[in-house]
């Protein structure tokens, strides 16, 4: 199975701004290891230990998965408390998505906690998808190289990283028969995801926007 990647011109477009006015800069970056005028950036992490889901939360809403479902983290948490906090809910927000599609509710309360605006609408979009065909996941889904860069006011973060769908199929609902693919540069994607820090509660960071960048092929190991 593949990450949709509809909807991304406009968020890619509210993303870029978004940062863009938090930083305090008018000009975009030279490129993919460019950097932003204000923003701090951390570069990819080294090879990390993959997790099996993202990192829990003390008061979060359930983002359990079924056994056979797994989604692998593969990075270890910045020293920088801001980063590692937007990093962390970014995975959150991407396995609100996997939970809202095994739990058949394109309104998951992680969905809803951990996203608004264009990246609520695209996990909705996701989740129905599967829906509409009678798809449910399985199998591993895997992420990693993340980047992250945080806005100079403290308050928004891209967070980007690499994905890899080639372990991860869909499954049909009700016969479970599992939709087996042939690995392809298909399976690879590159996100890029606007975090938003919530006002009334700095230890939870939104996704506001969302890019995804299908046939990723940089993103090889």
């Amino acid at each position: 199975m593949r990450a949709p990647t509809a909807l991304t011109a406009a968020a890619l477009a509210t993303a870029s701004a978004l940062l863009l006015t938090a930083c305090g800069g008018s000009g975009g970056s030279s490129g993919k290891s460019g950097t932003i005028d204000g923003a701090q950036t951390t570069a990819p992490s080294a090879p990390a230990t993959p997790s099996a889901s993202a990192p829990p939360t003390a008061t979060g809403p359930d983002l359990t998965l079924p056994a056979d479902l797994k989604l692998e983290f593969a990075w270890t948490a910045p020293s920088d408390h801001a980063k590692a906090v937007a990093l962390a809910d970014a995975a959150h927000f991407v396995q609100s998505i996997a939970h809202g599609v095994v739990k058949r509710n394109a309104n998951d309360p992680g969905l809803t906690t951990y996203s608004r605006d264009a990246a609520l609408t695209y996990g909705k979009f996701h989740v129905k998808n599967h829906l509409t065909h009678g798809w449910t996941l399985t199998g591993t889904n895997r992420f990693y190289r993340p980047q992250i860069r945080v806005a100079a006011d403290g308050q928004t973060a891209e967070v980007a990283f690499c994905n890899d769908q080639t372990k991860m199929y869909g499954r049909e609902v009700k016969t479970g028969k599992v939709l087996y693919t042939q690995p392809s540069d298909k399976d690879l994607s590159y996100y890029s995801v606007i975090m938003t820090k919530l006002p009334t509660s700095p230890e939870l960071w939104q996704a506001k926007s969302i890019d995804v960048k299908g046939k990723a092929t940089q993103c090889k190991q």
